[in-house]
């Protein structure tokens, strides 16, 4: 999991960098809103569906040690999804790599005796909806975001008054 963040930050510091404003400000609108919503998601299917986690139920012993609680979401699949999802944003090219990462923590987390399928799958559904959701409502929200930042931030308006970066 740790990998897989620190190679979505690098991807994303490459992707964002000298991009314009208003990219960025739309790309941490969607962001922001895939965040919340996936967790909104996540609390919503923690509360209605109880998955005993595998080591309580089929008797097997787990890796590591954990809390015997309802192991539905995985919330270190979902972190991997969002971190996929972060780098769609900007690149569906750049996220593909970041899947296999995504695909290999949810395989971890079985194969640890942590979680079922359900669980890393239901996280991943929810961020793929929440994904959906803020790809869809993420440029209207920077639409009426962008005048309310002050021009002096903007790469564009530096640009055009000569003042450097």
């Amino acid at each position: 999991m740790f990998i897989e963040a620190v190679v979505g930050v690098i991807i994303l510091a490459f992707l964002l960098y000298r991009r314009p404003h208003s990219d960025i400000v739309q790309w941490l609108v969607a962001c922001i809103l895939m965040f919340v919503l996936a967790e909104i998601f996540a609390q919503v299917g923690h509360a209605v569906y109880q998955d005993p986690r595998p080591f309580t139920v089929d008797h097997v012993k787990p890796l590591f040690a954990h809390a015997p609680d309802n192991g539905f979401p995985s919330d270190h699949a979902m972190l991997a999804a969002l971190v996929v999802g972060a780098v769609a944003f900007i690149s569906v090219w750049w996220a593909l790599p970041l899947a296999v990462f995504a695909v290999l923590v949810d395989w971890a987390r079985v194969g640890a005796g942590i979680h079922h399928v359900a669980d890393v799958a239901g996280s991943s559904l929810f961020v793929a909806a929440a994904a959906l959701v803020a790809f869809l409502v993420a440029p209207a929200v920077a639409r009426l975001l962008l005048p309310m930042l002050p021009p002096s931030l903007t790469v564009e308006q530096r640009r055009l008054r000569g003042v450097p970066r």
